[in-house]
């Protein structure tokens, strides 16, 4: 528990002689989800494994909760709260935290979903986000207190620059956080997704990925088919009116320039023009 801080010790509440208080039985549809919850996805099959086993056991690790004016919220524990549910207990034991208002409490609860090694690396970096830009802690902060090293939490939150679809490959175990920082070396969403599409056709590794993203070179979108009509609409014109011009815009904003080097040439142009 050296690296965590005061990690999740912290969060149990204690006595004023110093021990862990006894655990009450809540109601649990009294209990909601806390949204300091990092991770999005229960998968259905281990729930439902937990949910027999609590069936025939019981839950036998309380939950965390803290007090609020109509229930109680989730510190820790939602899996087994879920799990529970499933299983149609219509209480659980939870060790019950009183002090609703306080940051340090929250902080402390999303260190403790973080701690856990089954979110993804898309969960956890959002998390690591959450510390920093919500609760103001600084890289070195946050590795301290879950007990990584700084460059990790850094190349964590590397991961929230990706476009939806690599965050999502990541998310679903596609491919894997290092091909995504691969890939988030490329400009812009589109390449991006064309990069990872090239990834998973091809089943690239990461040090592939890597060369490939070294070499890559975007493809030059083809001169348009408007252009082409604007330039022959120009030479069109300098053949019928018999001078030298200029056509620049495009088909539906532009500027057009005539060159004349004698007033016999002006008045001819403009004898065409007004005819």
């Amino acid at each position: 528990m050296r690296g965590l801080g005061r990690g999740l010790e912290a969060l149990i509440p204690m006595s004023r002689e110093g021990e862990a208080l006894v655990p009450q039985m809540v109601a649990v549809d009294q209990i909601r989800p806390s949204h300091q919850q990092v991770r999005t996805r229960f998968d259905a099959e281990p729930l439902g494994e937990l949910a027999e086993s609590i069936r025939l056991h019981g839950v036998l690790q309380p939950l965390l909760v803290r007090r609020l004016a109509d229930g109680y919220e989730l510190i820790a524990g939602e899996r087994r709260w879920r799990a529970a549910r499933l299983a149609g207990l219509t209480a659980v034991p939870a060790v019950v935290r009183s002090d609703a208002g306080n940051d340090e409490q929250l902080v402390l609860g999303l260190i403790e979903n973080l701690q856990r090694e089954d979110l993804d690396p898309i969960e956890e970096a959002r998390g690591l986000h959450r510390l920093t830009e919500e609760f103001g802690l600084t890289h070195e902060e946050v590795a301290q207190r879950i007990g990584k090293h700084r460059v990790s939490v850094t190349q964590s939150l590397r991961l929230l620059a990706g476009c939806a679809a690599v965050q999502s490959a990541v998310a679903a175990g596609v491919i894997s956080a290092g091909h995504a920082r691969t890939l988030i070396a490329l400009d812009g969403q589109a390449a991006q997704e064309h990069g990872l599409k090239v990834v998973i056709a091809r089943h690239l590794s990461v040090r592939q990925a890597e060369n490939w993203v070294r070499t890559y070179r975007p493809r030059r979108k083809p001169r348009s088919d408007s252009t082409a009509e604007l330039r022959a609409i120009g030479a069109d014109l300098e053949s019928r009116l018999g001078l030298p011009m200029k056509l620049t815009g495009s088909l539906n904003r532009g500027k057009i320039e005539l060159r004349y080097s004698s007033r016999e040439e002006l008045e001819r142009v403009c004898a065409k023009l007004l005819s």
